[in-house]
């Protein structure tokens, strides 16, 4: 009822009599008149000059509404005289066009009524749909649609709000059949007729965003980045279609894409980046991701691990320069260059240890390139240089040489182990950064102990401390000692005091006892309990152990060892040094 309200609030009775004798005008004169006789054309087209005479009048003597009016049944009954009878859309466009040329002079010598100009847009129209019934489809039909497309997206830009609106709408048909026409035609069509439907789609799409600024029109088209993201995905498509001639055209179209992308974003400001910067980033995404999806279902595995090198090259650029864009573009260039090292095994340009070798190199270059980011946003190139660290390893495993496998664990464990070591105690990827290193040094070692073959079990139990020990890191200096100490020392002397006791032979017990003998005093020394105290278990175990076997000679040697670290506590008890004045419970 609002509506109906507002809409009598507006309406006079001058404004109803007029339009009913309008109607009735046109009834009574286009209903008789109108059989397509010559001389019932001409009555018509004088019916419709003596309105638009009195429209003229009306607007003279400022009667606005009559004016409009008049204009408006002129402009009907011109139509109906050129209407010889047959379908509308079937005609000959003759007519219309002669119409629209009529009324857009009349629309410059009285601009006041907008049935003029919105009678010839009307007619071009009309007279564009009958020349499209004899125009062959591909190229031709292509550049009428947009052809009217254009022009009727010039009439927005140049009319007053009421008329750009209409003109809008009924411009948006031909826009949407002309875009998809020159679209399907880059792609089905070759050469030049698929260049030329790139630039009309492109030429379409560009006007599209220019109409985008016009305030007058500017709610019709949507949130603000509808038309720049539809300008850029129309005109990529099309673009895409004309250079999808071979493997070379689709490398330079990808490229093309990687580059207009990284350029308008490194370029453009102000309100220019708000318009142009999403038809630049959807544009070149669509070229960039036609390449190579063509690329990889025709197996161009050589030119396509090119064009993702030559995508990774403008990263590395803002990676370098632009320390904002670093947590983007890092793992950017990261992912390129590893799928494009992973390219070259099935091109034949790269074996498997050379592409392990570059992919654990890209894998240190992300860990270097993340620390060089604030600690919240590191996560993307970490991530994408494991994926390209594993990669490696698992191209190793199907087609590498054991040398190669360790090589690789080997530094890919010392960087992870250094990077979480530079990253910081406190930093939360330091402790599971430790402990991924270490572990890929300990497989390093293991696969060693492995290839070798008769290997004793210290290589694996000992490789296997150490990386229990490199996994505390810091902790081992700080704080309580058990934590950092006990599970690599426990994993050091426990296997290697029960095999001493079980096995026959002097020179594993000797050695163990020796070790563990330097232990319990390095542990004095420094005033650290853990390995006090498991040095001081390993050679108690081991000595009560050997008694129970009853072997004489590494018996004799625990008690030697047994007097002389009697000796030294005794000496040390009575002239403390350093550590060994503390109390054991005093020890952290």
């Amino acid at each position: 009822m609002v509506g109906v309200a507002d809409l009598s609030s507006r309406v006079r009775p001058p404004h109803v009599l007029l339009a009913v004798g309008a109607v009735l005008l046109v009834a009574g004169v286009g209903t008789p008149l109108g059989d397509g006789d010559p001389a019932a054309r001409a009555g018509l087209l004088t019916a419709a000059v003596v309105a638009g005479a009195v429209s003229a009048r009306a607007s003279a003597a400022g009667l606005r509404g009559t004016r409009e009016t008049l204009a408006a049944t002129a402009v009907v009954l011109a139509g109906v005289a050129i209407h010889d009878g047959g379908p509308l859309l079937g005609g000959h466009p003759t007519g219309p066009a002669l119409l629209a040329l009529a009324l857009t002079g009349v629309a410059r010598l009285q601009p006041g009524p907008l049935a003029w100009p919105l009678g010839a847009w009307a007619a071009v129209q009309l007279a564009a749909a009958r020349a499209l019934t004899d125009v062959p489809a591909g190229l031709p039909r292509t550049c009428a649609l947009l052809a009217v497309a254009l022009g009727g997206l010039a009439v927005v830009l140049a009319a007053r709000r009421t008329l750009a609106r209409i003109a809008l709408v009924t411009t948006a048909p031909w826009w949407l059949l002309g875009t998809t026409g020159g679209m399907a035609t880059a792609w089905a069509g070759g050469g030049a007729a698929a260049a030329a439907s790139a630039v009309l789609t492109g030429a379409a799409a560009a006007g599209l965003l220019v109409v985008r600024l016009e305030a007058a029109v500017s709610p019709l088209l949507g949130p603000p980045r509808a038309v720049p993201v539809l300008a850029g995905l129309v005109s990529g498509i099309a673009v895409a279609g004309a250079l999808s001639g071979g493997p070379g055209s689709e490398v330079v179209a990808g490229y093309a894409g990687v580059l207009l992308a990284a350029v308008a974003a490194a370029v453009l400001d102000g309100w220019r980046r708000g318009l142009l910067l999403p038809v630049a980033l959807v544009a070149g995404t669509t070229l960039l991701v036609g390449a190579v999806a063509q690329l990889a279902a025709a197996a161009a595995w050589r030119e396509l691990a090119v064009l993702l090198v030559l995508t990774a090259v403008p990263a590395v650029a803002v990676a370098r320069w632009r320390r904002q864009d670093r947590p983007a573009a890092v793992p950017t260039a990261v992912g390129c260059l590893a799928a494009a090292v992973l390219l070259c095994l099935p091109a034949g340009l790269l074996g498997p240890g050379s592409a392990a070798a570059l992919l654990t190199a890209l894998y240190v270059a992300a860990l270097a390139g993340g620390l060089r980011m604030p600690p919240d946003t590191r996560r993307p190139a970490t991530v994408v240089g494991a994926v390209a660290a594993v990669a490696g390893l698992a191209v190793l495993l199907v087609g590498g040489t054991r040398d190669q496998l360790v090589a690789a664990l080997a530094v890919q464990g010392v960087a992870t182990w250094a990077w979480a070591l530079a990253a910081g105690r406190r930093a939360p990827e330091a402790a599971p950064g430790r402990a991924i290193g270490a572990a890929c040094l300990v497989l390093a070692a293991w696969v060693t102990a492995a290839e070798t073959g008769g290997a004793p079990l210290e290589a694996y139990t000992l490789p296997a401390a150490a990386g229990l020990l490199l996994a505390a890191g810091p902790e081992m200096a700080q704080g309580a000692s058990w934590p950092a100490w006990g599970p690599g020392l426990l994993v050091a002397a426990a296997p290697s005091t029960v095999l001493s006791v079980v096995e026959s032979g002097a020179g594993r017990p000797l050695l163990v006892l020796a070790v563990a003998a330097g232990t319990l005093v390095a542990g004095a020394a420094a005033g650290v309990r853990t390995p006090f105290l498991v040095g001081a278990g390993t050679a108690v175990t081991l000595a009560v152990g050997l008694a129970v076997t009853s072997l004489p000679l590494p018996l004799a040697g625990a008690l030697v060892a047994g007097v002389g670290l009697l000796a030294l506590g005794a000496r040390r008890e009575l002239r403390p040094v350093g550590g060994f004045a503390a109390r054991v419970a005093d020890m952290r």
